[in-house]
Formats: C-alpha cells, structure tokens, sequence
C-alpha cells in the first residue's frame, strides 16, 4: 500500500500543483467579479440590479458541474477553440462569482440604515458612505463566508478532470487504471486536498472567533 502511493507521490503532487494553479485564478478572480457584482447589487439602478440577481439566483440553482459542461460546451458552439482549462476555468469564476456576489450584497445591505442615512445628512455622496461606511463594515461581515467560498471552489476544482483537464484527480485516475491501486492513490489524494484546504478552514474558524470577540 505504501510503496505504491510513494512511487506515485510526485505525479501526484505535479497534479497538485495543477490544482493549485487552478484554484488560486478561480477564487481570485471568481471573488473580484463576484465583489463588483455584488456592489453593483445595492446600486441605484434598477435593470442591473435585476439583472445581477437573475445571474446570483440561475447559477446558485445549477450544480457546478452542469455549469462546467455547459461552459466546456459552449466555446466551440460559438466556434471559439479553447482548452480545457480555459473553458472549465471560465465556468468556474462564473459559478463562484455567482456565490460571491451573493454574500457582498447580503453584506452591504446587512448595514444599518440608518448608518446610511446619517452619512447623507453629513452631505456624503454615494460613493464616499459606500468607501467610507458600508464597505468598511461590510466587509468583517463577509470575509468569513468569502473564506468558505473559497474553501469549497479549491475543492471544486477537482471536477475538471471530468472534461479532460489534467489535475491531480485525473492523474489519480492514470495512475489507478495502471496500478490498480484506487484505495491507496485516493487514500493520498485526500489528504492532498486535506493539505491544500485545511489552512483555509483554519482562516475561517480564526476570523469567526475574531469577529466574535471583537462583538
């Protein structure tokens, strides 16, 4: 058991890194386009206010893997030639933007009214009470379920060996369907994950209690 995990252990850990690179594009710029949607949720106008939510609620609704084919999918109907890593990319930002653009908006709109109403008097214009009071506070609001976010698309990743994008699950099946040995090469992949994950979860569970204490 040990030696055919240890024999295998650099291409799995090649796989990882993969899945690193992978997961670091998705939630960086998942959580960029999500933040700028989610602010743009609270604005003033009302057609894009709509619209964004059509987007939060449709996609929040599909499971991510639907999405990802869907976006797999779609390219070369559009007759566009990507790879598999742009197309599952590209679904996945889409997919966690959705989430993320959930949790800014319910953040921003959590802040007290009248907070809002006090920055006005004092002559502020929006964008000043929305940099200077909603945001501010907004913000220890949501980094908590930002991290959670984050944590559950690192994990999402792993659906991409389903369309044909070389990760560490996928090289995980390789090296199953040459040694047999799926107990053991999965067995290591979890605690890959475990590795990739933990510091995350330990993020999040840090920021709570702060957050916590700090009320």
């Amino acid at each position: 058991m040990v030696n055919v995990l240890v024999t295998n252990l650099p291409y799995l850990l090649r796989g990882a890194l993969v899945t690193l690179w992978l997961a670091v594009i998705v939630v960086t710029v998942g959580t960029l386009l999500g933040t700028g949607l989610g602010v743009l949720a609270t604005g003033r106008s009302r057609i894009l206010r709509m619209a964004i939510t059509v987007y939060i609620f449709v996609l929040r609704g599909i499971p991510v893997l639907v999405v990802m084919f869907l976006g797999y999918y779609a390219f070369p109907a559009l007759g566009v030639r990507v790879n598999a890593y742009v197309a599952v990319g590209v679904a996945q930002i889409v997919y966690v933007g959705a989430f993320t653009a959930e949790i800014v908006r319910s953040a921003i709109l959590s802040v007290h009214p009248g907070q809002v109403a006090a920055a006005k008097s004092l002559g502020m214009r929006r964008a000043a009470i929305l940099r200077e009071v909603l945001l501010p506070q907004a913000t220890r609001i949501a980094i908590p379920p930002l991290v959670n976010n984050a944590l559950t698309a690192v994990k999402q990743t792993s659906y991409a060996s389903v369309v044909g994008a070389w990760e560490l699950t996928y090289a995980a099946r390789e090296i199953v369907e040459r040694t047999l040995a799926s107990f053991q090469i999965f067995l290591g992949v979890m605690a890959i994950y475990f590795i990739i994950c933990y510091p995350l979860a330990l993020l999040a569970r840090w920021y709570e209690k702060r957050l916590a204490v700090s009320h």
